[in-house]
């Protein structure tokens, strides 16, 4: 795999109740060659609601191994700040159902994002806007300190199997 690309993971609440999370994450990792500092795992709010004291300390073993962990689509469900206050997570990603409605500053949708990258640079968290769709959409989310853009205006979504790893 060549050096930068990392690896962005969906977690289901399935897998995120694990009793042996820990282990099972980072084991599958080694039994894969990936260092661990290339896997960014996704959280949707909804699933962080299960979040008990176990997974916590799961996530927290994992994290000091390197492994990322960002909330997914957030501000759709039931967000909170406890959340990046409260677990190791590194990195936020918002939904695509706020980039869609921005078409200048003066939108609904272009304030609230700018809000959010705020609340995200305040708590030192990584950010990621969902849904780019225009050059006019990913200009403004940079320069309101979005740092990524993930959308089709950088490519159509792709199945594993069409990926060249050099």
């Amino acid at each position: 795999m060549p050096d930068g690309v990392g690896i962005g993971v969906n977690l289901t609440v399935a897998s995120l109740s694990r009793p042996d999370l820990a282990d099972w994450l980072l084991g599958e990792l080694d039994a894969a060659g990936i260092s661990p500092g290339r896997l960014h795992l996704e959280l949707t709010e909804t699933s962080v609601l299960r979040v008990d004291a176990d997974v916590t300390s799961a996530m927290e073993e994992v994290a000091a191994a390197g492994v990322r962990w960002w909330v997914d689509d957030f501000g759709t469900g039931y967000s909170s700040i406890s959340h990046p206050r409260d677990l190791p997570i590194t990195g936020m990603k918002l939904d695509r159902s706020f980039t869609a409605g921005i078409t200048d500053r003066t939108t609904r949708n272009a304030r609230l994002a700018l809000g959010l990258a705020g609340l995200a640079a305040g708590l030192g968290l990584d950010t990621i806007a969902e849904g780019v769709e225009t050059p006019q959409q990913a200009q403004l989310l940079a320069e309101q300190g979005w740092q990524m853009g993930q959308g089709l205006l950088f490519g159509a979504a792709a199945d594993v199997s069409a990926l060249e790893l050099a």
